[in-house]
């Protein structure tokens, strides 16, 4: 069986919410204005950033359609067919709730609900436990017994690990839900998951915090992981954490620590993972849960727990990343997937994929560059930079949005869904070439809805670790 986490894998009309939602671009053309900078040729085309998006929710609604319509309980396929076939990722699913919330349209969020009620079967009828965790994917091409379109991901993947980040991205998801449906099964849901995280995991090895997760073994019982804890994994059950005490009133879980406290535990972990010297979050520990893991250094850890924090005392973690994270793919670049003139800036994975020889170590990561746009924004929007770094901040992030949507006008062509092609133009691929992560696995350029949920997530300007999104804070 798999002891993995989701890192090892590879029309809707815009509603009304969507003005305000967009804020941060408003901005951008006031603040660049004021300082007589030219607005780059992104922001002076609306027409395209607006299309963009309309393109991208286009891809999530095929993909989120593709074997069933309608109020069907259902998940969405994360892949093009060529990548993992049916597989609906229970991360890339909570994702791709955070997007459909934030554009907010009557549709969007039908779509939001339907794919919670997706999570809450899934949560209620997991193989082989169903103790309040998520499986890390399911199979979503045939109904089940009940007609719901998500079934165990057994062979050939045995997808039924449960490790803590897609739990607290489940539970952020469902949070998400309560707090925009007032619908309380919802909020149950999401207590059943942090209550699974804090009985299974909670950790009180070195710095504290939780451990990595479960596995199911060959005799499918559940395993404690071997990994180490995870710095992700924990600034993620922090946000998760601080959401359920707000909506709770700082209710207690099962153990009866209150949901503040728990959230406490998990950051007081990823506090003590920060280089103080270096300015940036290391990965988590080894497989003791105290030694620190040295290398690689992601990109999300730098970027989400900034969103999740908002504290500016670590806001120097997105510049670390923009240094040291940053490449450009092109044709010349070594095993690139890239044949002509195309161009694509961005973010990797983490500093393992830029000294990868096997693969292309210039392979730009969809999904992080867009961590980095909504990173960039909550700085913003937040406080606490000059007029001078919210300008660089801006500009950096248009950037960005111009370069994923350069690789969704151009990267993807011949993938299909339930074998239907799916158009250029729409969706984003994982990334622009195949992307060594330095943990064992790659990404590549098969199209994904977990990128273009985080793109859609950036470009509207929204924030998935604060409850409401964080949208219009502060000086907005």
């Amino acid at each position: 069986m798999s002891s993995i986490s989701r890192r090892k894998f590879v029309g809707a009309g815009l509603g009304t919410s969507v003005a305000a939602a967009v804020a941060p671009m408003a901005f951008t053309q006031r603040a660049l204005a004021q300082s007589s900078i030219r607005l780059s040729a992104q922001a002076e085309d609306p027409q395209r950033y607006f299309g963009a998006i309309r393109k991208a929710f286009t891809f999530q609604n095929t993909m989120m359609d593709a074997y069933a319509t309608g109020n069907t309980i259902r998940l969405m396929q994360s892949y093009s067919d060529q990548a993992l076939g049916a597989t609906a990722f229970t991360y890339d699913n909570a994702v791709s709730i955070h997007a459909y919330l934030l554009e907010g349209s009557s549709d969007s969020l039908r779509r939001a609900q339907v794919l919670g009620n997706g999570l809450m079967h899934a949560q209620a009828t997991n193989f082989p436990f169903n103790d309040g965790r998520f499986a890390q994917g399911y199979f979503v091409n045939v109904p089940d017994s009940t007609g719901a379109y998500i079934t165990p991901a057994a062979f050939p993947f045995y997808f039924y690990t449960s490790a803590v980040g897609d739990q607290a991205w489940a539970g952020m998801a469902l949070a998400q839900l309560y707090r925009a449906t007032g619908n309380k099964s919802y909020l149950t849901a999401a207590l059943e998951v942090a209550n699974w995280i804090v009985t299974n995991t909670f950790n009180s090895l070195g710095p504290g915090g939780y451990s990595f997760g479960t596995y199911i073994n060959q005799y499918n019982q559940s395993v404690p992981s071997p990994n180490g804890k995870s710095t992700e994994h924990n600034i993620d059950t922090f946000a998760f954490f601080t959401m359920l005490a707000r909506l709770t009133h700082n209710g207690n879980a099962t153990n009866g620590w209150t949901w503040k406290d728990l959230a406490q535990h998990a950051l007081l972990f990823v506090l003590a993972m920060y280089d103080a010297t270096g300015g940036y979050f290391f990965t988590g520990t080894l497989g003791d849960q105290v030694s620190i893991n040295y290398y690689p250094v992601p990109e999300d850890v730098q970027t989400w727990s900034y969103m999740a924090t908002l504290n500016n005392h670590y806001k120097q973690t997105i510049d670390w990343a923009l240094k040291n994270l940053q490449t450009t793919d092109t044709a010349s670049s070594p095993h690139t997937s890239l044949t002509g003139s195309e161009t694509y800036t961005g973010m990797v994975f983490d500093s393992a994929s830029l000294n990868t020889t096997a693969f292309d170590p210039n392979a730009v990561w969809i999904e992080g560059t867009s961590h980095t746009i909504a990173a960039l924004t909550a700085r913003v929007i937040s406080g606490g930079g000059s007029f001078s770094s919210d300008i660089a901040d801006l500009k950096t992030a248009l950037k960005f949005i111009e370069n994923c949507q350069n690789a969704q006008a151009q990267l993807g062509g011949g993938q299909t869904v339930a074998g239907k092609p799916i158009p250029v133009g729409e969706g984003m691929v994982a990334s622009t070439s195949v992307m060594d992560t330095g943990f064992g696995y790659t990404y590549g350029p098969s199209l994904h809805i977990g990128a273009t949920g985080w793109y859609l997530i950036a470009a509207l300007g929204g924030n998935p670790f604060q409850l409401g999104y964080g949208l219009l804070r502060g000086r907005l």
